[in-house]
């Protein structure tokens, strides 16, 4: 239609498309033809009968975008359109499902066509839909909810994730009398397991290189996007991972690498993306690669550059886990066998008429980026060619757009082209060490730096020392950066706010820029790293206050939110010998780490303080520090199966702390060595520990401490096997960790009660008491407590022959040790399902998974909670169970579980999870 005939200003948009109509064209071409009229047919009737304006197909030649001006207008025409089409006697052989969706928002009409993010926002609300549904937004509901046409209902079904990544949609469904209304789940990221991080614009500009992305993904398990600095790799990936998410029924991540500084953090940044925890004494590697083992996953590997002698790791995912694919990004090929590689190079920036420019990713971009700091931006005629000269001196590079489109609300398009060729021609005659891929994005920083005040390259630069994002209180306290100051750079789009958190980013390549600007005054280096350390420091010293007052979920909120910012305050703490620091960091870190399960992680990042902080210092605080980490060191390396060495660790922190005023200091290593000991058997001893840890905690004189030791008396009691002396404990500790709100140790004081309970034969106390512990640790993702709560739950569950229940359990708590990369007690888990389904007289399921169990080498091992191998618990089981079974179905069956490898037979486990009730 003529551009006058097209709505402006607050306009609805319709978009439909046609459920599974590829396999349609490709079944009966020639019904489809017929069939696609009548589509059109019956759209376009509706569509005119309530003033509709169709505008052209949006994708293949099933789909419509149609525009109103008036949004009740549009719900009635979607509605008519649906029951004409539902009434439809159609040429093919089956029904055509016409999916649709409404979405209003302002109309950005440049030169006869309609742009920006409402209409992409609409084209991605349609996507989550079924054949026969219809959907709108919430912009379109707020319109229309008190004017509905007659035989129409809505139903809201709630926030969902959109593959735009932007932000989540209220959507809401239109009920139509006497049609379908009942629909499966919408198709949103909410629908699979994501960490894909939301983001604050569309994607525009590289739908070419996203087609040929998720081509090259489909036919390959590795890709490489291979890209100068600022080209936009980051974010096609990203796209790329959420448009396919839905074919990896165990998710897609994103592991950002830019953080870390070396390979050796690979795998750690890799458990953290998962959301799993290295926790058993294997390898962390091979742990990682047996959680990946037998999983579907897209992993998205960010930045990988400057970590490259950690590519044999990728090798080694895609060698040991042959369902997962890795797309990654880097400056370099990974050089790995079955690589694939997609180059990018600067966006389509070149076009023969005025109505083509609007189509060329490079002006779109531009458009999008110069709306966001100059609402109402429109780009005129005259403004094509000035913006063609701008886009062949940046390149075509994304980031060199954004940072030229940032000036619009300042300059006119001619001018900013001006400023940009000065600055190019500066650095192609002056700048001959600038890589050519970097000239480009270069120029444009160059260009916008000069036009910075001087406060405002101080605080840019100062905000490099951050990773991982800021808050508006950080950068005041470490770059002095005003709100102002952070909306003045967030208009240049030297900084990206995220309204939803709070928090600011820089990208990645303007940082490396300003860091370099930063690196180059020492002095001013130095303050600002010393500035960075200490505001973390405090981060650290409010959650020693959350320790204390026991609001440990609090407490790791706070720390894991800057989780990279305070790994980087730790080291350089370390690097100074700030002893006082090193201890608040310390105790934060050790609460988070053992939260997450991030066990041989901390081992490491404790070690750390051994290299930095040499024996002997003649600084008290330095030296305490030192055993305080070497204490916290113990505690994990008990968890990571290496007791006997924690044992004599924590030992040796107490002895040094003997003189020290730490008394937190003190009861942690009491409490580390208690642990140890208590893996090891040694009753008296970790009673001794205990009893020590109490005396320090009388004297800190704050509750928490005291209950917290006495839980661990408790539990020393019921290894020494004074039960008595346990169940006088248990209920003064539970009482005064309940009425701090306590979640840290109130789960292990409920696991100590459902296991006297257990041993009692009161199981339905017991399966109350670890339902209780289920629920709190859930509720504060606390895994290895969740774990043992589970099995508890299970335990108790089967003692009690509600064999349903402890099934459910054992499976649950499989699923945690899976997230955990516990293979031990994944075993474990299995070795209890088994006992369950003999119990339950499923004899040969019986057989066929303790043979499983039997013929994996890691069942030598024990679990953290029994003293006893799996191999031989699964061997008193089978033997069990074989007095039950006929001779040749045991033998059967026993040769099918030998030959199934435990990673299959426990996917398969966990797919059942949903079956059992």
């Amino acid at each position: 239609p003529p551009m006058s005939d097209l709505p402006d200003g607050l306009v609805t948009f319709l978009f439909t498309d046609v459920q599974g109509s590829t396999r349609m064209w490709e079944e009966s071409p020639d019904l489809m033809m017929r069939a696609l009229e009548q589509h059109d047919e019956a759209i376009d009737a509706a569509v005119d009968a309530h003033g509709g304006v169709s505008v052209k197909p949006r994708g293949e030649g099933d789909s419509r975008f149609v525009v109103f001006d008036d949004a009740m207008n549009s719900v009635a025409a979607v509605a008519e359109m649906q029951r004409k089409l539902a009434a439809t006697d159609w040429a093919t052989p089956q029904p055509i499902l016409v999916r649709a969706a409404l979405h209003t928002g302002t109309a950005d009409l440049q030169l006869g066509d309609y742009y920006g993010s409402s209409v992409n926002r609409a084209a991605r609300i349609r996507a989550i839909a079924h054949g026969g549904q219809t959907i709108m937004s919430r912009s379109t509901w707020e319109l229309v909810q008190d004017q509905l046409p007659d035989g129409v209902s809505i139903r809201d079904l709630g926030e969902h994730g959109l593959k735009d990544l932007t932000r989540p949609e209220n959507v809401f469904q239109i009920d139509i009398d006497g049609l379908p209304d009942s629909f499966p789940p919408l198709t949103s990221l909410d629908a699979i397991s994501n960490n894909l991080p939301l983001q604050l614009t569309d994607f525009v500009g590289r739908e070419k290189e996203l087609r040929e992305a998720k081509r090259l993904l489909a036919e390959n398990r590795l890709l490489t996007i291979l890209a100068p600095g600022g080209s936009g790799k980051s974010r096609l990936a990203i796209q790329a991972a959420a448009d396919l998410i839905g074919d990896y029924p165990d998710g897609g991540f994103f592991i950002e690498l830019a953080s870390i500084d070396s390979s050796g953090e690979i795998v750690q940044t890799v458990a953290e993306a998962l959301g799993i925890g290295l926790s058993s004494e294997e390898d962390v590697e091979e742990q990682l690669l047996t959680y990946l083992a037998n999983k579907t996953q897209l992993l998205v590997f960010d930045n990988f550059e400057h970590v490259m002698d950690g590519v044999p790791i990728i090798s080694a995912i895609l060698k040991g886990a042959a369902n997962v694919t890795v797309l990654a990004t880097s400056r370099t090929k990974l050089n790995l066998t079955g690589e694939t590689t997609l180059s990018l190079s600067g966006l389509e920036t070149t076009w023969d008429t005025p109505e083509q420019a609007f189509q060329v990713g490079g002006v779109q971009l531009f458009i999008d980026a110069a709306e966001r700091v100059k609402p109402g931006f429109s780009l005129e005629e005259d403004d094509l060619e000035p913006l063609a000269e701008i886009l062949r001196l940046t390149g075509g590079s994304p980031l060199g757009i954004l940072l030229a489109a940032a000036w619009a609300d300042m300059l006119p398009v001619h001018e900013i082209a001006e400023e940009i060729s000065k600055s190019l021609d500066f650095l192609e005659t002056e700048a001959g060490d600038v890589p050519d891929r970097q000239r480009s994005v270069r120029a444009v920083f160059e260009y916008t730096w000069a036009l910075l005040s001087v406060d405002e390259r101080s605080i840019f630069v100062a905000l490099s020392v951050f990773r991982g994002g800021f808050t508006r209180e950080a950068a005041q306290q470490v770059a002095g950066a005003s709100l102002r100051n952070l909306a003045n750079l967030a208009n240049k789009s030297l900084v990206t706010p995220s309204p939803d958190t709070g928090r600011y980013a820089v990208h990645e390549l303007l940082r490396q820029f300003a860091q370099a600007e930063l690196e180059a005054d020492p002095d001013r280096c130095s303050e600002v790293l010393d500035a960075h350390a200490g505001y973390y420091g405090s981060v650290a010293d409010e959650a020693f206050e959350l320790l204390s007052s026991a609001d440990h979920v609090r407490l790791v909120a706070v720390m894991e939110e800057d989780i990279e910012n305070i790994r980087v305050a730790w080291r350089h703490h370390l690097g100074k010998g700030h002893g006082a620091a090193i201890r608040t960091l310390a105790v934060g870190l050790w609460v988070v780490y053992e939260f997450r399960g991030w066990h041989h992680a901390a081992v490491s990042l404790f070690g750390e303080a051994a290299d930095a902080l040499l024996p002997g210092s003649d600084d008290q605080t330095n030296v305490d520090a030192l055993a305080l980490s070497a204490a916290i060191q113990a505690w994990f390396l008990g968890l990571v199966g290496q007791p006997d060495t924690g044992a004599a660790t924590a030992t040796r922190a107490i002895d040094t702390l003997r003189s020290s005023d730490d008394l937190v200091a003190k009861w942690l290593a009491n409490q580390s060595a208690a642990l140890c000991l208590g893996y090891l058997g040694k009753a008296d001893e970790m009673i001794e520990r205990c009893e020590e840890g109490l005396a320090i905690a009388e004297t800190i004189g704050h509750p928490f401490w005291a209950a917290a030791m006495k839980s661990w008396r408790s539990f020393a009691a019921v290894v020494s096997g004074d039960l008595e002396m346990a169940k006088r404990l248990l209920p003064e500790g539970f009482e005064a960790l309940t009425r701090l709100n306590e979640h840290l140790y109130l789960t292990w004081n409920l696991w100590s009660q459902g296991g006297i309970a257990r041993s009692e034969g009161r199981f339905a106390d017991a399966i109350d008491l670890h339902s209780r512990q289920v629920s709190l640790s859930q509720e504060a993702g606390y895994l290895r407590a969740s774990f043992v709560a589970l099995e508890g739950l299970g335990d108790a569950s089967l003692a009690a022959r509600q064999l349903e229940q402890a099934e459910a359990a054992y499976l649950e708590g499989l699923a945690a040790t899976d997230q955990m990369s516990m293979v031990p007690e994944m075993l474990g888990m299995m070795t209890k399902v088994a006992r369950v389904r003999a119990a339950a007289g499923r004899h040969a399921e019986a057989v066929e998974l303790l043979a499983t169990v039997l013929a994996e080498p890691n069942s030598a091992q024990q679990q953290l909670t029994d003293n006893t191998p799996i191999n031989e618990l699964a061997s008193e089981a089978l033997s069990e169970v074989q007095k039950e079974i006929d001779p040749e179905e045991y033998g059967a069956a026993r040769a099918r579980g030998t030959s199934t490898p435990f990673e299959v037979a426990a996917k398969e486990m966990l797919s059942s999870r949903s079956r059992i009730s």
